[in-house]
């Protein structure tokens, strides 16, 4: 099910680039690490990521530019690969003296460099193992929740909880089921809608 179009999509991310743009003293710089939790059907285990967030996310309304770099292993492959996630995000926070909870929408992409199918898979399931296993762009809507703890006049503790939603991510059942009867699937059948989370801790530095 598609919860906004593609124009939906355009305006969340020019807003929130645009939110980025004026008053460049009030910009900020976010450094995080964090866990996340990939979706069985992206055939990817759970792994560590690290990344960076810029932009002026500080105010009541805010936007950011957002990339993160994680290390997960192919589950059929045994190998690792690298999931880059890059996105635009509007914020709305709630200030209340040191604390200050947020929340926050976003859209961008999520690319998975490809890894080697095993050598020893019989035909039908390497060509199933194909279809996931190449270099993969998705479009991805996030959102989620937060927190920011002021420790100085120019920083903060922040600490976040998002869940993505990724379009269009190759299924490998599907994809078996293909490579086995011959019968070639619909995309709508072939392709999923997969759910990732983040968990991450970092720190804010406002300029």
């Amino acid at each position: 099910m598609r919860l906004i179009d593609s124009r939906g999509w355009l305006a969340i991310l020019f807003a929130a680039i645009a939110l980025t743009l004026p008053q460049a003293a009030q910009a900020d710089v976010s450094t995080f690490i964090g866990s996340v939790s990939f979706d069985e059907e992206a055939d990817l285990d759970n792994s560590l990521g690290v990344g960076l967030r810029w932009g002026k996310s500080s105010g009541i309304f805010g936007g950011e530019t957002s990339l993160m770099i994680a290390r997960p292993e192919r589950t059929s492959a045994g190998e690792s690969v690298t999931a880059i996630f890059y996105e635009g995000r509007i914020l709305v926070n709630i200030p209340v003296g040191q604390v200050m909870p947020f929340v926050g929408v976003g859209f961008g992409a999520i690319t998975t460099t490809s890894a080697d199918v095993p050598s020893d898979s019989d035909a039908a399931a390497a060509e199933a193992l194909e279809a996931i296993a190449d270099l993969q762009t998705n479009s991805a809507f996030s959102y989620g929740a937060g927190v920011r703890y002021a420790l100085s006049d120019r920083m903060d503790a922040r600490f976040d909880v998002r869940q993505y939603q990724v379009l269009s991510v190759q299924s490998l059942v599907q994809g078996q089921i293909e490579a086995e009867t011959g019968i070639e699937l619909p995309a709508s059948v072939k392709e999923k809608t997969v759910q990732h989370s983040e968990l991450s801790v970092g720190v804010v530095i406002r300029f």
